[in-house]
């Protein structure tokens, strides 16, 4: 159990942002990005403070917990969702996804220099093999069709880089404070106010489109914070060298949703070779 259940919950974040990927292919036909991003954190912030007087301790408010979750929230989720977001509209979903699944070794190496963890020569194996199958789930034998500026890839290397960032960020202020909906009532205000802000300087510029995707962001947000949560819980219990490795499996779980439930994808070898590719490596991290 003491790898069961955080490897369990990664893989249930993991899941949930692969849902979200199908979602904002929706959204985005009639509503803009920054809009897009507010409402997919705004909602989870307005959910925490519903449910905050069960579950927070105001103690909490006054420890160095609750301050790293503070400068963890200007970054994660609001840039998070706003490079993500923008990436899917600029670049495409299969490249967004492609460079998202680098975020593990962005994540472990933070966490072996700072949190002292540890990454042996099994784990090692089984992050190189879910990282090729990520890969291999969105390449393509035509190539990608670059019809975008060279330098829109930066954005979505910025959501990898903020991501990567902050689930040492996490782990580290759920050390002080033990609470993934705490962390997550945090963080999710915190992008809020950040993300208010922009989203002011893009209505005021005339760049904010409302549409029907205003409610596809909702249902979008409230899927994203619910594998946000899933993430929390999963590194107040496991090490990041198994809880970001498998987390990060979002590609597998947007292609298995569009092979099965969105019928966008036809099964082909490729498929085969991805699970097990994602199978293999996981389970040697599972089981290191």
């Amino acid at each position: 159990m003491e790898t069961i259940l955080p490897a369990a919950l990664s893989l249930a974040a993991a899941a949930l942002w692969g849902l979200c990927n199908h979602i904002q292919r929706h959204a985005l036909d009639d509503t803009d990005t920054m809009t897009g991003a507010f409402l997919s954190v705004a909602v989870v912030a307005v959910c925490c403070w519903l449910a905050a007087p069960f579950f927070v301790d105001p103690s909490w408010w006054n420890s160095r917990g609750t301050l790293i979750f503070v400068i963890v929230g200007v970054f994660f989720p609001a840039l998070g969702q706003r490079f993500q977001i923008a990436g899917v509209s600029l670049v495409g979903p299969a490249l967004t996804a492609s460079i998202a699944a680098f975020t593990p070794v962005i994540a472990i190496g933070l966490g072996v220099l700072f949190l002292g963890e540890s990454l042996g020569l099994q784990s090692a194996i089984g992050l190189i093999l879910t990282i090729a199958g990520l890969l291999l789930a969105t390449w393509s034998p035509r190539g990608i069709k670059r019809g975008w500026p060279l330098w829109a890839i930066l954005v979505p290397l910025g959501a990898s880089l903020v991501r990567g960032i902050s689930q040492p960020g996490l782990k580290f202020g759920m050390q002080d404070v033990p609470s993934p909906l705490f962390a997550l009532l945090v963080t999710t205000t915190v992008s809020s106010l950040v993300l208010g802000v922009m989203l002011a300087l893009h209505h005021r510029q005339g760049r904010t489109r409302f549409g029907s995707g205003v409610g596809w962001f909702a249902l979008n947000g409230l899927v994203n914070g619910a594998g946000i949560l899933a993430l929390n819980a999963a590194l107040t219990m496991g090490t990041l060298t198994l809880v970001s490795p498998l987390s990060g499996t979002v590609p597998l779980w947007a292609l298995l949703l569009g092979l099965f439930v969105f019928k966008r994808e036809t099964l082909k070898w490729k498929h085969l070779a991805i699970a097990l590719l994602i199978v293999v490596g996981g389970a040697l991290i599972v089981t290191r």
